[in-house]
This record gives structure tokens, C-alpha cells and sequence, in this order.
């Protein structure tokens, strides 16, 4: 037995269900929109001299938006970037019976994920009512990008490095939630009993990145480096992603609608010094 299949053998004898699932809400304690959704540090704004000059509700309005755009990103992430390629994945390679079930309780895990976070999401539209239920938009490069590696996912392998940084980031956020007390209860339990599952995925994600790229000729590996390289580079781009939440403060405190630009230009400004963890 080679060393891939060694690999894949050892990681099908350590599947395990899913620990975020919408059990989980069965026994989590309530929404709290009194309290902020997510750790305030982690905000575009934080640090700066617009948000200094936010009132009370303002900063919790902003920070409920920026929470609201967080879920929405991870359920676009898990649905999209994730579970699509792996789909079909299974469908165009042939599998043995370790790889099968690995990436098919990958693949359970991630539907779990998805209806908690929606779960999450509809909890947080009902306390918030937002004007817009969705302010994660990605770049039109993003969608095609992520179109063509669901259609040849073995050929445009650029995807699996890119989920393994997602998952990688979704473990350092996680543990801000974990670090910050103030955030609501519930968001920080969902977002770090995510993160248990999660430690396991990155390990998915190098063994399919390894696999797929053994696979694939030089001039394959080097097409596919360039689009990785381009993706990750517009997706952390500060040119989108930061004007969501904005607007929607906008939208309920119309008496800081006229100071829109200047506090989008602080927030870019902002996250260029201080860019999230990746």
C-alpha cells in the first residue's frame, strides 16, 4: 500500500459525525441582540476614529451587520466553494472504498454546516430585520472561478488549497469567538463548535490538494498555482465586502447615511494595516 492510500485508509478510520448540527440549537441558549454577534475586534471599522464616533447603538447595529455578512459568507463558502466541487468530485473518480468514506462524510459535514448556519442566520434576520437579508456579494472572478472548478474539478484543482485556507481561517476565527466573552453566547458556540470540525477538514483538504495535484502534469500545477494566486488575491481584496454592513447602519440611522464614504475609505484603510488572519 502506498503512501497516499495509507493516508486516506488512516483518515477513514477517524470519520466522525458532524459536531455542528442543528441539534446543537436544541439545548444552545437563546440569540441575545442585545449583546454583539461577533467580536468587535474583528470589525473593519475597529480601531479607527469613525467607529470611535458611533453611538452605542450604532456600533451594535454595524457589528450585528458585519455578523450577519460573516454567516452569510460561511454558508456561501461551505455550499459553494466546498460541497459543489466535491459533488462532483465523486462523481467523475473513481473511488476506493477509504476515499469514498472520507469524502462522503466530508461531504455530510458540510450539509450539517450549511443548515446551521442558515439556521443561524434566520434566528439572527428575526432579531436584526435587516432591509437586505444578504450582504455577502462576491466578485464576479470569485463565482466564475469557483463555476469552472465545480464543472472540472480534477482539472482546475486550484480549489482544494483554497478551501484548506478557508478552513484554516475559519479555525483562527473561532478562536476570537473563544478568546472574547462579550460576544452573544450563541454565535460563539456555533462558530467554535464549527471549528472542531473543522480542525479535522484541514486534513481532508491536504490529502485531496496532494491527490488531485499527483494526478496532474506540470503545466497543469502551474496553470492552477496562477489561478489560486488570482483568487485568494481577490478575495482578500479590501475593494469589496466592506460596504454591507455599512449601508445597512445606514439604512437604520439615516442620520450617518451622508458620512458613508468617509467611514468605507477608514474601513479599507483600516484593513489594509490590519488585514483578518488567513
Amino acid at each position: 500500500m502506498g503512501i497516499e492510500q495509507t493516508d486516506w485508509a488512516r483518515e477513514a478510520t477517524l470519520v466522525r459525525p458532524a459536531r455542528l448540527t442543528l441539534a446543537l440549537y436544541q439545548s444552545a441558549p437563546a440569540l441575545d441582540a442585545s449583546r454583539p454577534w461577533v467580536p468587535d475586534h474583528m470589525l473593519p471599522l475597529y480601531g479607527g476614529e469613525a467607529f470611535a464616533s458611533l453611538t452605542a447603538s450604532q456600533r451594535l447595529r454595524y457589528n450585528h451587520a458585519y455578523a450577519r455578512q460573516l454567516v452569510d459568507e460561511f454558508i456561501w463558502t461551505e455550499r459553494v466553494l466546498i460541497l459543489a466541487p466535491l459533488k462532483k468530485l465523486c462523481l467523475t473518480r473513481a473511488l476506493d472504498p477509504d476515499q469514498s468514506a472520507v469524502l462522503q462524510s466530508f461531504m455530510s459535514d458540510e450539509v450539517h454546516h450549511i443548515e446551521s448556519f442558515s439556521h443561524l442566520e434566520d434566528l439572527a434576520v428575526g432579531a436584526d430585520q435587516p432591509a437586505s437579508k444578504s450582504m455577502f456579494r462576491p466578485p464576479r472572478l470569485l463565482r466564475v472561478l469557483l463555476n469552472l472548478a465545480q464543472r472540472y474539478p480534477t482539472k482546475l484543482t486550484f480549489w482544494a488549497p483554497v478551501i484548506e485556507g478557508f478552513e484554516k481561517h475559519a479555525l483562527k476565527i473561532a478562536q476570537e469567538y473563544h478568546r472574547d466573552e462579550t460576544a452573544d453566547p450563541l454565535f460563539r458556540e456555533v462558530f467554535v463548535t464549527h471549528a472542531r470540525d473543522e480542525a479535522r477538514h484541514c486534513r481532508f483538504d491536504a490529502l485531496i490538494a496532494n491527490w488531485l495535484q499527483a494526478g496532474s502534469g506540470m503545466v497543469s500545477n502551474a496553470v492552477n498555482r496562477k489561478l489560486l494566486a488570482a483568487f485568494n488575491a481577490t478575495y482578500r481584496s479590501v475593494e469589496w465586502g466592506l460596504d454591507g454592513a455599512l449601508h445597512d447602519l445606514a439604512r437604520s440611522h439615516p442620520e450617518i447615511a451622508d458620512k458613508l464614504p468617509q467611514l468605507l475609505a477608514e474601513a479599507k484603510a483600516l484593513r489594509r494595516a490590519m488585514p483578518l488572519p488567513v
